[in-house]
C-alpha cells in the first residue's frame, strides 16, 4: 500500500508519500501554482515521481481554505492570487489522476490530527488543537478522529471581551496594531497581554469542547518572540473555575510536518 499526501497552502504546496501508512517517507515542497490545472498537474507529477512506479492506495490532503460540505472543492479562497482554485473539483480530479479514493480536509484539522497521533497530543482522548498564526483556528479530535461538524470549526471568530479572538492575538492583528512583523515584537509585557486574551479564548474552548489536552501551534506560539505559554496557563488558571482540573496545555511538536502527518493518518482511515 502507498499513499499520496499533500498540504496545500497559499505560498507552498508540500507533497509526500507514505509507502506503508506508518510514516511520511518522502516529501517535496514547491511554490503553490496560482492556476488550478497547474496545481493538479503538480500534485499528479510529483506524487507519481515520489511513488516510484507504485500505485496509490489513497490520496489525502489539507487545504488552507474553506471546503464545501462534501469536501470536494474549495469554495472560499481568501488569497486573491489563488482564486482560480475556488469551485474546482479538486478531489474528483485527484481521484481520477491516481485512480484511487481522494479525501480533502481543512489544513488546521489535519495538523490537529497529526498532533493527536504523532505529536504533542499523542495519547489524548479528547484533544483541542489551536493554531495562532496569520489567523486563528482550531479543531476537536475525539478518539483519534476529527470531530464531526456541519460546516467546520472557526474558533478564531469567537467573540471575547475585547472583540474577535482572531482580531486580537493573530500575527495579522499584531502587525496591524504595532506596525511590525510579529517576530519583532520583543516586548514581553505586550506578549503577556496577548497571552491573557488567548486564555479567554481557550476558556471558551474548554467549556465547549471539554478536552483533556490543548495543543497550541502556529507561528505566534512556536516562532520568535512567541505568546508565552506559561502566561497563558497562569491566566487560564485564574478564570477556569468551572471544572476541578484544567486541561494540560502543550506546544505543538510536529512543526511544518503537521499537515502531512495528518494527511497520512487521514489517508489510512478506510
Amino acid at each position: 500500500m502507498s499513499f499520496v499526501i499533500f498540504d496545500l497552502g497559499g505560498t507552498n504546496l508540500r507533497i509526500g508519500v507514505s509507502r506503508d501508512g506508518s510514516k511520511v517517507d518522502d516529501m517535496k515542497s514547491v511554490p503553490t501554482p496560482p492556476k488550478f490545472e497547474d496545481g493538479v498537474n503538480t500534485i499528479d507529477s510529483v506524487g507519481k515521481e515520489l511513488l516510484g512506479g507504485n500505485t496509490a492506495t489513497a490520496v489525502a490532503g489539507g487545504i488552507g481554505w474553506s471546503l464545501d460540505q462534501s469536501r470536494s472543492s474549495i469554495f472560499n479562497s481568501t488569497k486573491k492570487n489563488l482564486m482560480d482554485w475556488s469551485g474546482k473539483p479538486l478531489r474528483d480530479e485527484l481521484a481520477a489522476r491516481f485512480k484511487a479514493p481522494a479525501t480533502l480536509y481543512n489544513d488546521v484539522a489535519l495538523v490537529g490530527l497529526g498532533e493527536a497521533h504523532s505529536g504533542a497530543g499523542k495519547g489524548s482522548s479528547i484533544l483541542a488543537y489551536v493554531t495562532v498564526s496569520t489567523g486563528v483556528n482550531g479543531v476537536r479530535i475525539v478518539d483519534g478522529k476529527i470531530d464531526r461538524a456541519t460546516y467546520g470549526f472557526e474558533t478564531g471568530k469567537q467573540i471575547i471581551s475585547a472583540g474577535k479572538l482572531e482580531d486580537l492575538v493573530s500575527g495579522t492583528a499584531v502587525t496591524k496594531k504595532f506596525g511590525i512583523h510579529p517576530k519583532d515584537l520583543d516586548s514581553l509585557d505586550e506578549r503577556n497581554k496577548l497571552g491573557d486574551l488567548l486564555a479567554e479564548g481557550l476558556f471558551n474552548t474548554i467549556l465547549h469542547w471539554s478536552p483533556d489536552t490543548i495543543v497550541l501551534g502556529g507561528s505566534m506560539i512556536i516562532g520568535k518572540n512567541p505568546i508565552p505559554i506559561p502566561r497563558v496557563m497562569e491566566s487560564l488558571a485564574r478564570i477556569q473555575t468551572i471544572y476541578p482540573t484544567t486541561p494540560r496545555i502543550v506546544m505543538a511538536a510536529l512543526g511544518d510536518n503537521g499537515g502531512l502527518e495528518g494527511a497520512r493518518v487521514l489517508a489510512t482511515m478506510r
